[in-house]
């Protein structure tokens, strides 16, 4: 009998172990990001992310360009799980096939850790990060971690989706036919279109969470955009633990896809999983490019939080 009762502690310790080490749930409804900090202070820190990027606020810096090993360039195998939060891509066999990144101003170099989208329930919401107060349709997160200072650094794609005519009850097949037609009003390289197609049909299978498969991507073709031009800031992850350890890029030009690849995201998998962009608190943002457009819009009320001059003004030159 005495044994009996001490296996039963032993159980009742372990299972105690197993929920420590997997962290407390957390989600984006009744465990949302409003409730996060209660369970994960950093939630609640002063360098959060996502951040609403003001555009006539950045200051001008010139960057060295990023550098991503040969292997971003070659076709890899990634799993891809429905993570309960998102669905999260991670390298098969990153050890043979390292993906890695350095350049940029970023301290040293960067392994892969893994790619997700954020997206909202409808083609004018889903991006964590704003532009003038402007969202997308979703945002790419390419995750990369530099373990020997224990910094992230996160490249941040925005995704625009062209809403189509099509409706819920249309065929799949009727879905691809149309999509195929719509090419010609999308403004994306027809082989990033192709990629992001063939994520979305696997990924739009994987209805349960833990439920995951193995496809096969290159990871320069998802990413196709111009990497040259894109804004700079010090944050943090945007799910918990919220660590601000996070060096942020965020890249002005976005991705053009059709939102019926999104749509099938929000009827299979979940509506949406993202944050809503938090204080800057007197951070910096700066961006890789001259001149910016859209600067002037919000000139008049730019800065009313960093005291920073307008970008038009606001020039740092390594």
């Amino acid at each position: 009998m005495h044994l009996h009762w001490l296996l039963i502690v032993f159980i009742l310790l372990c299972s105690v172990n197993t929920s420590l080490s997997q962290g407390t749930h957390w989600n984006y409804g009744d465990a949302g990001p409003d409730v996060w900090e209660d369970s994960y202070p950093n939630c609640q820190g002063m360098f959060q992310s996502p951040i609403n990027i003001q555009t006539a606020c950045t200051v001008y810096k010139a960057f060295p360009r990023f550098q991503f090993s040969s292997a971003t360039t070659a076709a890899q195998n990634f799993l891809i799980t429905n993570n309960g939060h998102s669905i999260e891509a991670t390298q098969v066999n990153k050890t043979a096939f390292p993906l890695t990144l350095s350049g940029g101003d970023l301290k040293g170099t960067y392994e892969f850790v893994n790619f997700h989208l954020h997206w909202g329930q409808n083609y004018k919401s889903g991006s964590e990060h704003q532009i003038n107060d402007e969202k997308y349709a979703s945002e790419i997160h390419c995750v990369y971690l530099n373990s020997a200072i224990n910094q992230y650094a996160v490249l941040g794609i925005f995704i625009q989706t062209i809403k189509s005519n099509s409706n819920h009850s249309e065929s799949t097949d009727h879905t691809r036919k149309k999509r195929k037609t719509k090419r010609e009003t999308i403004n994306t390289n027809n082989d990033t279109l192709a990629a992001w197609e063939k994520y979305f049909s696997t990924a739009n299978q994987l209805n349960d969470t833990n439920e995951s498969a193995v496809i096969s991507l290159q990871l320069s073709t998802l990413m196709n955009t111009n990497l040259n031009n894109f804004y700079r800031y010090s944050g943090s992850l945007t799910t918990p633990p919220c660590s601000e350890n996070v060096i942020w890029t965020v890249f002005q030009t976005s991705i053009q896809l059709s939102d019926d690849e999104l749509e099938m995201f929000r009827l299979d998998i979940f509506s949406e999983n993202y944050r809503s962009p938090q204080p800057l608190n007197g951070r910096t943002v700066y961006r890789s490019f001259r001149t910016d457009a859209s600067s002037s819009t919000y000139r008049y009320t730019c800065c009313r939080e960093t005291g920073e001059k307008n970008s038009h003004e606001s020039i740092l030159d390594d």
